[in-house]
C-alpha cells in the first residue's frame, strides 16, 4: 500500500507540473480544493505571463518622442520598421498577428502598467504582481483566488482554474484550482488514483500521508469533471506553431473546445530577462507570443468562443528606459499589458510613462496593477473588487 501510494504520489504530482520537494506547498486550500466555486457568468480569462521581466519599450515603441532614441541608440527600433499603431505608436515588427488583432479592434493595450515602490527582484516582483496587494503585502494567496474567495458566486463550472504553465500564481490559494501540464498524463494519473480515482483514507490516520490524500481527493471531484468532458470529445486538428507558449494555447484551446467551463487559465514564456543581447531574442519571443496567440484566437473564433475570451499578458516588471553597454536592458518596472478577445475594446488605455521625466533610469507607472485586476473582475464576472485588490487612480473598461 505504501509503495503504491509513493508511486501514485510521485506520478500525480508530476502530472500536475510540481515536484515532490514542493509538496508542503501544496496546502490544501492553495492547490485543489472543491469547496470555492467560480463565477456564474460566461467570461473566460487566459493570464499570459511573461516570465523574465518584458521591455515594454521595445514592445510597444513610441516611435516619435526623441527621448526613445536617446535612449537606446544602439537597440531601439527604426519608425519604419515598427507596424504602426496610431501616429506616433509602432508595435514591434515580429508582431504581425497582433497588429491584426489590433486593426480589426480585438486588441488593446493598456500603458504603464506597473505599482508603487517597485521592486526589481524576480522572485519577490512576480509575489506582488500574483498577489495584487501591493509592494508591502507579504499575502501568498493569488489575486483570482482573493477574488473568488468570498462567496459571492454561484455553484457552477468545472474547476475555477486550470493552470497550464508556471506556478499557480494568480490561482494560489482557496479554490478548484488545479494544473494540467500534459493531457495524456494528467488524464492517466486521475484514471490510476487510489481508490478508483478517489483516495481512500485509512480511519483515524494522522500521518503525513493525510495531506496527499486530501489533495487526491480534491483532485479527483475537479479532475474527473475535466476528464470526462475530454474524453468524450473530439480532438481537433488545429495548426499551432511548435513554440512552448503556442502549445500551452493549443491545451487551453482543447480544453474550451471540449467543453471544460473554466472561468481562468493561465500559461507562461520565458526567457525575458535580455540583460544582453537583446534584440535578437527579444524578437524571437515577441514573434512566437503574437504567432500564438493569433492562432489560438483563429480556433477560438471558428469554435464560436473568441467573443468570451479575454487574453491578458503580464510580466514581473518592465526593463530600464535605458539600454546597457551590454546590447541589452536591465530590470526596471512599468510595462504594457495586452488585452485581446472578441469583445475587447480596442485601442489604448492608461496614460503612457513620461521618458523625460524618468527614475534612476527606469519608467515612473502611470496605471497601477490593481486597477487592471479591478477591471478583469468587473468587466468579465461582474464582481465587485474585494477592497485589498482596488488600487488608486480611475477605473479601466476592458470590453466593448
Amino acid at each position: 500500500m505504501t509503495d503504491a501510494l509513493t508511486l501514485s504520489r510521485r506520478r500525480f504530482l508530476s502530472a500536475l507540473g510540481v515536484g515532490a520537494a514542493a509538496l508542503p506547498s501544496l496546502g490544501l486550500p492553495g492547490f485543489v480544493q472543491a469547496a470555492g466555486q467560480p463565477p456564474g457568468s460566461g467570461g473566460i480569462l487566459v493570464l499570459v505571463e511573461l516570465a523574465g521581466g518584458n521591455d515594454g519599450l521595445n514592445t510597444v515603441v513610441p516611435v516619435t518622442d526623441p527621448a526613445y532614441r536617446g535612449l537606446r541608440p544602439e537597440i531601439g527600433l527604426a519608425r519604419d520598421e515598427t507596424l504602426r499603431l496610431d501616429a506616433d505608436t509602432g508595435l514591434h515588427p515580429e508582431m504581425r498577428a497582433m497588429a491584426d488583432l489590433w486593426e480589426r479592434g480585438e486588441l488593446g493595450i493598456v500603458e504603464g502598467v506597473g505599482y508603487p515602490n517597485p521592486n526589481r527582484s524576480h522572485f519577490r516582483s512576480i509575489e506582488i504582481w500574483n498577489a495584487g496587494q501591493g509592494a508591502a503585502s507579504v499575502d501568498r494567496q493569488g489575486w483570482i483566488s482573493t477574488a473568488f474567495d468570498d462567496g459571492r458566486r454561484t455553484a457552477s463550472g468545472d474547476a475555477d482554474g486550470v493552470v497550464l504553465g508556471g506556478d499557480m500564481g494568480p490561482l494560489s490559494g482557496a479554490g478548484r484550482f488545479t494544473a494540467m501540464r500534459d493531457e495524456e498524463m494528467f488524464l492517466e494519473t486521475l484514471e490510476n488514483l487510489p481508490g478508483g480515482g478517489h483516495a481512500v483514507r485509512p480511519a483515524g490516520s494522522r500521518s503525513p500521508l493525510d495531506h496527499v490524500l486530501a489533495t487526491y481527493e480534491s483532485a479527483g471531484v475537479t479532475g474527473d469533471r475535466i476528464r470526462t468532458r475530454l474524453e468524450q470529445s473530439r480532438r481537433p486538428r488545429w495548426t499551432f506553431p511548435e513554440s512552448d507558449i503556442a502549445q500551452q494555447l493549443q491545451s487551453v484551446a482543447r480544453l474550451l473546445d471540449a467543453g471544460v467551463e473554466v472561468p481562468v487559465l493561465k500559461v507562461v514564456q520565458d526567457g525575458y530577462d535580455t540583460h544582453q543581447g537583446q534584440p535578437d531574442q527579444h524578437s524571437w519571443l515577441l514573434g512566437d507570443l503574437s504567432a500564438a496567440i493569433g492562432a489560438f484566437a483563429s480556433v477560438m473564433q471558428a469554435a464560436g468562443l473568441w467573443d468570451r475570451i479575454t487574453v491578458v499578458t503580464y510580466s514581473e516588471f518592465g526593463r530600464t528606459a535605458r539600454e546597457n553597454a551590454s546590447g541589452g536592458t536591465d530590470h526596471g518596472t512599468a510595462a504594457p499589458v495586452f488585452v485581446a478577445g472578441g469583445a475587447v475594446r480596442g485601442g489604448f488605455a492608461g496614460a503612457r510613462p513620461d521618458l523625460g521625466r524618468l527614475v534612476e533610469d527606469d519608467l515612473v507607472y502611470t496605471t497601477d496593477y490593481r486597477q487592471l485586476y479591478s477591471a478583469i473582475l468587473s468587466d468579465l464576472w461582474d464582481l465587485t473588487p474585494p477592497a485589498e485588490l482596488v488600487g488608486p487612480g480611475p477605473a479601466l473598461r476592458l470590453l466593448g
